[in-house]
């Protein structure tokens, strides 16, 4: 393995460790277990299937994406390659992102730049969405800025911190534009240049480019944008349905008078925490929901922790589970399709 990756991998792993122990530090261990035995495990089996489902409709907005008709991959293939994906980021974060649209690629016979386009462009929807879920929460449902400032460990009326929250949009913005400005600046050379080992290296990248532009592109191809979008406000819609199941297994519904409205609100925190790069989300997702039950709605770490531990580690499990069920009937499908047409 490339020292880049196992350097990459020992950090995400040591990442996670680190936020599993700022979750687990003041609290007894002994406690979270006695919370996680009084739970109703009858709940487990509705919020594994919301789980498969909301990965399921991600795959029926993918395949919306794939403008070549000739190379549309089957649902099958779609849905195998969403939990795929999540398979591999658990313990390799983000690179689950690239196998993902590479196995849909080779089952299709297309461009395996072109489909991680798909996946960038789906990746751009899905960060809208979840900033518009966001500034409704901020706004309508935690408007106090106060409990905003607990809840991100830093003073959010402070302009010392706004203004170093800019500065960072713009450091990042400058790297972008000079990476930008590299780019055209090769991309000129090798005009000037049609011959050499750096011209064939510069028409290469910009043939990847060019399909990785197509899949970018692949929205502006989109025939029914109404049903785009009620998938991607679908896909939203389970993971709060996931979240709000999550507390009828520990029965915070009655005593915390815990709703719809909170599910939305640790919906939007879990979000934050699983872009942090550990394996599978692992300590940024219990960090986050506990800290964030504690803060805005006053419930016991000790329990706050045992929903985030369950919850977490049933995604898992289903992912675990479910996924080589599922590549081996893709590949039964694959092979059944192959021999027919032979």
């Amino acid at each position: 393995m490339d020292i880049k990756k196992v350097v990459k991998v020992v950090g995400s792993v040591a990442l996670g460790i680190l936020f599993l122990w700022l979750a687990f530090r003041e609290v007894e261990f002994a406690e979270v277990v006695e919370s996680a035995r009084g739970m109703s495990w009858s709940w487990v089996l509705p919020f594994a299937a919301t789980t498969l489902f909301a990965h399921f409709i991600r795959a029926l907005r993918w395949e919306m994406l794939f403008t070549n008709k000739d190379k549309v991959p089957s649902k099958t293939t779609l849905f195998t390659g969403v939990m795929f994906g999540y398979l591999v980021n658990i313990p390799l974060p983000r690179v689950g992102e690239v196998a993902r649209p590479v196995y849909v690629a080779r089952q299709v016979d297309e461009s395996n730049s072109k489909v991680i386009g798909t996946i960038v462009l789906e990746r751009v929807v899905d960060l809208l969405g979840m900033l518009l879920l966001m500034a409704f929460v901020v706004v309508f449902l935690v408007a106090d800025p106060q409990v905003l400032s607990r809840l991100f460990g830093v003073d959010i009326t402070s302009s010392e911190t706004q203004i170093n929250f800019i500065l960072t949009l713009g450091k990042y913005g400058l790297y972008a534009a000079a990476g930008l400005g590299l780019l055209l600046w090769l991309f000129k050379k090798a005009e000037e240049k049609t011959e050499g080992k750096i011209a064939d290296f510069v028409h290469k990248v910009q043939k990847v480019i060019k399909t990785f532009v197509d899949g970018l592109l692949a929205i502006k191809e989109l025939k029914n944008w109404p049903l785009f979008i009620f998938y991607s406000l679908l896909i939203w819609a389970f993971y709060i349905t996931m979240t709000y199941i999550g507390f009828w297994m520990f029965d915070m519904q009655n005593v915390y008078d815990l709703g719809i409205t909170e599910a939305v609100v640790l919906t939007v925190v879990s979000a934050v925490g699983i872009s942090i790069p550990t394996p599978g989300g692992v300590g940024t997702y219990h960090l986050f929901i506990t800290k964030t039950l504690l803060i805005l709605y006053a419930v016991p770490e000790a329990t706050g922790l045992a929903y985030a531990t369950i919850a977490h580690a049933a995604t898992l499990v289903i992912i675990i589970s479910s996924t080589p069920i599922l590549l081996a009937i893709n590949k039964y499908q694959l092979m059944k399709k192959e021999a027919g047409e032979h």
